[in-house]
C-alpha cells in the first residue's frame, strides 16, 4: 500500500481567480466610497463652523451690554467706567482683551486686570489694586508701592495716610527706603507701626521717626530688629516717654548711642539684653 502525498501549494493557491479579482475590486470601492463620505462629512462640519463663526462674529446677541466689575476699593468706579463706555456694544468676539487691561493699567490704582467673557453679552473685570507700603514726599505726597514705585497722589477720600512718610528719596534710595519698609512690615510689624517718617542716611543708612516716643533712630539694614528691640528695652528700663529722647543711633556694632533731653546717668546697663550704652549731652 503506498501512501501518496499533494502539494500544499493546492491549498494555498485560489481555485476560482476571477471571484477573488471581483471581490478585491469590491473592496477598493468600498473603501474609496467610505474616504468619500469621510471627506463630505468633514466638509460639511467645516461649512457649519464657517458658517457660525460668521454668524457670531456679526450677530448683535454678542455685543457687551453687561458690565461685572470686582476689586474697585480705591480705584474710583467713574474712571472704570469711563475706560470701559468704548468698549460697550464691541461683538465679544471682536473684543481686544489686551487693550482692555492696558487701559484699565493706565488707573494709577490698578495693579493688574484679570478679564472673562461671559457669553453672551456679559464682561466680567477683576481689578487688583497696589498694595501701598508707604508714602513719598517730594512736594507732593504720593502712594508708593513694594516696588518703589510712586502711583497716587494722597487724597482725604483715598488711602491710608497712616503710612509711613519717606523724605528726601527719589530713585535707588526710595527703593531702599521702600524695601527695609516691607521688611519691617512682614517681619516686625510692631516696630513697623512705630515709624511715621524714614529718610535716606548716606551711605546705607536711615533714620527713622519713632511716633511714640517722638525721636529719631539711625541704623543701618543689618541686624535692624534686634538692634531696634535693644533700644526699646534700654527704654523700658529708663522709663522712657515721648520728649524724652533726641535720638537713638543703632548704627554701631556692640553699644546703643542715646541723646536724651533729660538728665541721665552716663552710662545704663540693662539686665536683658546686656547692652552698653553711650549717653551724649
Amino acid at each position: 500500500m503506498s501512501v501518496q502525498f499533494e502539494s500544499t501549494d493546492r491549498f494555498l493557491r485560489p481555485t476560482d481567480t476571477d471571484r477573488v479579482r471581483r471581490n478585491y475590486r469590491s473592496i477598493q470601492v468600498q473603501r474609496l466610497i467610505d474616504l468619500l463620505r469621510t471627506i463630505a462629512v468633514m466638509l460639511a462640519v467645516v461649512v457649519a463652523l464657517t458658517m457660525l463663526y460668521r454668524r457670531t462674529q456679526s450677530d448683535e446677541r454678542f455685543a457687551v451690554r453687561h458690565l461685572e466689575i470686582a476689586g474697585t476699593q480705591h480705584t474710583a468706579r467713574a474712571d472704570v467706567d469711563r475706560v470701559m463706555r468704548q468698549y460697550i456694544g464691541t461683538n465679544l468676539f471682536h473684543l481686544d482683551i489686551a487693550r482692555l487691561r492696558r487701559d484699565l493699567s493706565s488707573l494709577q490704582w490698578v495693579s493688574r486686570v484679570e478679564i472673562e467673557k461671559k457669553l453672551p453679552d456679559t464682561l466680567r473685570v477683576h481689578i487688583v489694586e497696589r498694595t501701598p507700603v508707604a508714602l513719598a514726599g517730594n512736594g507732593v505726597v504720593s502712594y508708593v508701592d513694594e516696588h518703589g514705585t510712586a502711583f497716587a497722589e494722597l487724597t482725604p477720600s483715598v488711602g491710608d495716610p497712616d503710612l509711613p512718610l519717606i523724605t528726601g528719596a527719589r530713585g535707588a534710595d526710595l527703593a531702599r527706603c521702600v524695601a527695609i519698609l516691607r521688611e519691617l512690615r512682614v517681619h516686625d510689624p510692631e516696630i513697623y507701626a512705630r515709624i511715621s517718617e524714614v529718610r535716606p542716611v548716606a551711605p546705607s543708612g536711615y533714620a527713622f521717626f519713632d511716633r511714640q516716643l517722638h525721636a529719631v533712630i539711625y541704623a543701618n539694614a543689618e541686624d535692624l530688629a534686634s538692634r531696634w528691640r535693644d533700644f526699646y528695652a534700654i527704654a523700658d528700663a529708663e522709663h522712657f516717654v515721648a520728649g524724652d529722647v533726641a535720638y537713638a543711633d543703632l548704627r554701631f556694632a556692640g553699644r546703643v548711642v542715646v541723646k536724651p533731653l533729660r538728665a541721665m546717668p552716663a552710662a545704663t546697663v540693662v539686665p536683658r539684653p546686656v547692652v552698653p550704652v553711650l549717653i551724649t549731652n
